[in-house]
């Protein structure tokens, strides 16, 4: 069975922004316990800025991060290509299913790879300095109804590559 790869974000639905000043743009109610439900178990890939904007390593998961830099994180795999962080994940426990979750350059470098998006798409159109990279090839595949939340709506929707 091949393993899935899946991009997990919450972005807007019209240009894809992401992020803006190392921060998330919003603070989905659920959101993140459905992250920890869904990635609990699982090799997650993440950038280094990604990794300092949490408050340490993800519990109960592989933590590979990417980065350029010459850093050691001690309980993470640094590795510096996309190649190298799915041969990681493919050695982890749980990897069958593997999630990139950000940032930006991570989404787009490591999205020849991905199978699967699991994208929050929020009608909100904030100041961004990332965004989700286009994915045009993938296909929705289901979407939740849409939720309110402080005025906003939006919709999680999964995509599969066509």
């Amino acid at each position: 069975m091949k393993n899935r790869v899946i991009s997990i974000a919450a972005i807007s639905r019209i240009r894809r922004a992401l992020g803006n000043k190392n921060e998330l743009l919003w603070k989905i109610p659920g959101d993140l316990p459905r992250f920890k439900a869904l990635t609990t178990g699982h090799p997650i890939i993440m950038g280094y800025k990604t990794y300092l904007s949490l408050p340490g390593l993800l519990p109960n998961r592989t933590n590979i991060i990417m980065s350029l830099e010459d850093v050691v994180i001690e309980g993470a795999i640094v590795v510096n290509t996309p190649e190298k962080a799915l041969e990681a994940a493919n050695k982890s426990t749980g990897s069958e299913k593997i999630y990139i979750i950000g940032g930006g350059m991570i989404y787009a470098a490591l999205l020849p790879y991905t199978t699967e998006l699991d994208l929050t798409l929020v009608d909100d159109e904030p100041e961004a300095d990332v965004f989700f990279p286009e994915y045009t090839e993938f296909t929705p595949t289901h979407s939740e109804a849409p939720e309110v939340f402080d005025g906003i709506t939006y919709t999680r929707t999964t995509f599969t590559r066509t």
